[in-house]
């Protein structure tokens, strides 16, 4: 009797194929045939949602990262608006998005820096934000910020002390804050995000060292989001023509925020609040000025300068040296405007001569001023005898400084002191408690009647100098302290033109014109009278 065979219970069968009927040219064909099938399967192109095809195969041998990257990424082609795509056919260097609030700024920053870094191996990303916090909890850790938009395989790790994402490809994300612009003196990347832009404390100093830290790879990008502020540097980027701007407003993302906030932001609709927050625009600081544009006149270019009556030279010196910028070392700015009175139609009207501003020490300065009271301004005196070497105009000609005008406080007290060393009087001005809004509200009414002049641009007809469009727009975009991070020619032409005014040289209606006002005697009474 044959023994049974035993099966070890840790072994199991051996499974076999299943018996496939038919003839072996059937069985051929039929394997033929699903192999031809599946073939067919993997070549099925597949439309993503920005237009671009990929076979099946493709996508079944991917890994689980890369299949995620693909996920991610076709997924942002279908809900992201084409505003919030990056400029194509364009070859930028700096893209800016310029939005209201709610537009999407942040998501927008977020799905661009982290798929430059996710798509190419050991990329080095930036991200600079206002402060640390809000790079930690709005570009980092926020609702939209780039560990939430990323998938989880791609994010290798993230160390919260040192603000360091790194990915599974080798690339690195940074953070850094806008408050300490020389930690980006040594670091260098290929791309950056910049976020709220318009709000950095140290923006120009800033923008500055991450340009130049910006050198990685071939062609290494930047892209900085916010809500517009007339501040100097967005000024000067909205006009870059080399600069790709988006722009929007928050009403574009609507259908992604609760209509309860729409119903309180419609108190701000139509103010000038509402326009830069909500609609994106950049507000021109002149706008809200107490000196317009308007009632400025120009001198014409080709008309010789008037003979003046007198020539005021006015200074703005830097308060102490404890104006000194601590993070940078730079000395406050020292600035100066030279004004001339002249007849223009039987009324006294002024001309702005030179304007600068510098930063100096007190022995540059020194040598400055005097080197100034040396310029004269105005129609030249025919000299006697043409001279025979030289310039045809002598020395003299024209109308020299009349008076050095210096605020009665900080460095200007040692100024005038130092100059009055050198043979130099100075006037000292001492404008008392009054607030600098205030002292230009006092002489506003001078520039209202359009009695003060600018000289006008050979170069650009209708313009004033280039050299006085600073002072200009300081005069026109103040409007209080902390308005404007300088303000110094505002110092100087307003106690030029009030020193004017209060020694009569400026009046907005000639003597002749005042009433004669007439004031009765009181009678006089004897109280010792009976």
């Amino acid at each position: 009797m044959t023994e049974p065979t035993l099966v070890s219970s840790e072994s199991s069968p051996p499974v076999l194929p299943p018996k496939q009927e038919g003839t072996p040219r059937q069985i051929f064909q039929k394997e033929k045939a699903e192999k031809t099938a599946r073939t067919k399967a993997n070549n099925q192109m597949i439309t993503l949602a920005n237009g671009a095809k990929v076979s099946r195969g493709d996508l079944l041998s991917l890994s689980l990262p890369d299949l995620a990257r693909f996920v991610w990424r076709d997924n942002w082609f279908k809900t992201g608006r084409p505003n919030q795509h990056p400029p194509e056919d364009v070859d930028w260097t700096v893209w800016g998005v310029v939005s209201g609030r709610g537009w999407g700024k942040t998501l927008t920053a977020a799905q661009w820096l982290g798929w430059q870094c996710a798509w190419k191996p050991n990329t080095i990303g930036h991200v600079i934000a206002p402060t640390l916090n809000d790079t930690k909890h709005v570009c980092f850790e926020g609702p939209t910020g780039l560990l939430k938009v990323m998938p989880e395989d791609v994010i290798k790790d993230y160390n919260k002390s040192s603000m360091l994402i790194t990915l599974d490809n080798g690339s690195t994300i940074r953070g850094f804050s806008a408050e300490e612009p020389n930690r980006l003196r040594g670091p260098q990347c290929a791309v950056a995000w910049c976020d709220e832009l318009a709000a950095w404390q140290d923006a120009d100093e800033t923008w500055d060292m991450m340009m130049m830290g910006l050198r990685l790879g071939p062609h290494p990008q930047v892209m900085f989001t916010t809500t517009p502020r007339p501040v100097e540097i967005m000024r000067r980027l909205l006009q870059d023509k080399s600069v790709q701007i988006t722009r929007g407003s928050t009403y574009e993302n609507r259908a992604n925020l609760p209509e309860s906030f729409f119903k309180q932001i419609q108190q701000y609709e139509g103010t000038q609040l509402g326009r830069q927050e909500l609609l994106g625009e950049l507000i021109d600081p002149e706008e809200s000025g107490v000196i317009k544009r308007a009632w400025f006149k120009l001198w014409p270019a080709k008309r010789s300068l008037p003979r003046f009556q007198w020539v005021v030279l006015s200074l703005d010196t830097a308060f102490t040296e404890a104006t000194i910028d601590k993070k940078t070392g730079n000395a406050d700015f020292t600035a100066c405007s030279v004004w001339g009175v002249f007849d223009h139609e039987g009324q006294n009207n002024i001309l702005l001569l030179d304007a600068w501003q510098e930063r100096l020490g007190m022995p540059d300065l020194i040598a400055k001023v005097k080197k100034e009271l040396k310029k004269a301004y105005g129609d030249p005196d025919a000299p006697l005898i043409k001279p025979l070497f030289g310039p045809k105009q002598t020395l003299m000609a024209g109308r020299v400084p009349d008076i050095v005008l210096i605020e009665d406080k900080g460095s200007g007290i040692s100024l005038r002191q130092m100059l009055d060393r050198e043979g130099i009087r100075a006037y000292a001005y001492n404008p008392g408690r009054a607030a600098k809004i205030q002292r230009l509200h006092m002489v506003s009414h001078i520039f209202a009647n359009k009695m003060v002049w600018l000289v006008e641009s050979d170069k650009s007809p209708g313009r004033p100098r280039n050299w006085a469009e600073p002072l200009l727009a300081q005069l026109c975009s103040f409007t209080g302290e902390g308005s404007l991070k300088h303000d110094d020619f505002v110092d100087c032409t307003t106690q030029a033109i009030r020193l004017l005014a209060d020694k009569r040289f400026l009046e907005v209606v000639p003597k002749d014109k005042l009433p004669n006002i007439v004031t009765p005697l009181k009678q006089r009474i004897n109280p010792y009278a009976a």
